[in-house]
């Protein structure tokens, strides 16, 4: 009997520290879960930290933006003469347009291309210069004087129509502002707007623009360059840098006819040149090329521009005797519906030749007052909107993780 009862003390001492054995598992893995638990916990409070600190930054980094903006606009302005610190329109204009002479000049972005074209006219006109009196000795003041003339009225054509409010249409910064804060849907469908208009009986159709944020008149665009919507829009020139649209179309057709001209007359010069050389030594034309290279080089050269600008002004002939622009030529907006604008030949070419213009809908030298606040509501709404983002991807990929890792946890248990 007591060697029994020892057997079923021995059983229960060992049922008792398997027991023992399970509470002490159990525990174990208990602590691993609350470890995890609180490892998770300082995880997101380290997360919400960081995200308040860099929310902190991103204020601050606006804040520092608008005090530089603000300060490099009151620089500017200091050039008055009262010295009475004003902004102007061309101060915070949000295009990418670059202003000379207080606002009294627009350009392009990139006037690289604009460069070039000047470069190569006075180049051109440099090289004629140099040998203008051998091509006739009779008279030599005719080709030096016809020269310098068209010279002329090529740069100024090519000032004109590069230097010029092309019709710009003012944005409207006020729908900007009073859509601040709203939901992304909300806002893409307020901006998903159209409308249709009757022009000479035909229904044409308005889009509205999201940058600008306005229904663009008829035959208007957005210039993806310049960042304006600009009335009439023909087409952005690289070779003048900028748009060419209402105001200075014409400027456009006359630098490109005055360039025309130019380069015709320096292409005669040079082959005239060339065969009264040829006349005279009795030499081939490979010896007259190698005593004259540039000569030979400025004919070839004049004649790839003639060439070029003669196709030019062919089409564009074609494009006013149709009353239409390039841009809508392209996008051929007028294939399955009549042209609203074409009045006939003769009073097309009245209408865009010779049509008074109406002045500009901006005045860049016009004295504003840039609402400060409202700039940042707008850049902190950006920044908050892409920080939100941010935290909305880190988070679902934190739950694909943790989702992941349960699962792990599952099968193993």
């Amino acid at each position: 009997m007591d060697s029994n009862n020892e057997e079923e003390i021995a059983e229960v001492r060992s049922d008792n520290e398997s027991v023992k054995e399970s509470f002490s598992q159990v525990g174990s893995e208990s602590e691993k879960v609350g470890s995890f638990a609180k490892d998770n916990s300082t995880n997101v409070e380290t997360q919400i930290g960081v995200d308040e600190k860099e929310k902190n930054t991103e204020y601050k980094g606006i804040q520092n933006t608008l005090w530089e903006w603000k300060s490099k606009i009151t620089r500017r302005c200091e050039c008055f003469p009262d010295g009475v610190p004003r902004v102007q329109v061309y101060h915070v204009w949000p295009g990418k347009n670059v202003f000379f002479f207080r606002g009294r000049m627009i350009c392009g972005p990139d006037p690289r291309g604009f460069m070039l074209t000047l470069i190569s006219i006075v180049v051109c006109e440099w090289i004629m210069f140099s040998y203008s009196s051998e091509v006739s000795p009779r008279i030599p003041g005719f080709v030096l004087i016809t020269s310098l003339i068209l010279s002329i009225i090529v740069l100024t054509n090519l000032f004109l129509a590069g230097t010029r409010d092309p019709g710009i249409i003012p944005r409207n910064e006020k729908t900007v502002l009073m859509e601040t804060g709203t939901s992304t849907q909300s806002k893409s469908m307020s901006r998903s707007r159209s409308r249709r208009v009757n022009v000479n009986g035909i229904e044409i159709k308005v889009k509205y623009c999201r940058i600008c944020d306005i229904f663009r008149p008829p035959r208007s665009s957005h210039c993806a360059v310049c960042d304006n919507c600009v009335d009439k829009f023909d087409h952005h020139c690289p070779w003048i840098g900028q748009c060419i649209g209402l105001r200075n179309y014409r400027q456009y057709l006359m630098f490109v006819f005055s360039a025309f001209i130019f380069f015709l007359f320096i292409f005669v010069v040079s082959a005239w040149r060339i065969m009264k050389k040829m006349s005279i030594t009795n030499k081939s034309a490979s010896e007259i090329i190698g005593q004259m290279p540039e000569t030979f080089v400025l004919g070839i050269f004049s004649l790839m521009l003639v060439c070029f600008l003669g196709g030019l002004l062919v089409f564009h002939g074609y494009l006013i005797s149709l009353n239409q622009t390039a841009h809508e030529r392209f996008k051929q907006r007028y294939i399955n519906s009549a042209n609203p604008y074409n009045k006939g030949t003769i009073e097309n070419i009245k209408e865009v030749l010779f049509a008074k213009l109406e002045p500009s809908s901006l005045n860049f030298r016009e004295i504003v007052e840039p609402e400060w606040n409202s700039i940042a509501k707008v850049l902190s709404y950006s920044s908050e909107r892409a920080r939100s983002e941010d935290l909305q991807t880190k988070m679902e990929t934190q739950s694909s993780t943790d989702h992941r890792y349960d699962e792990i946890e599952e099968i193993e248990v």
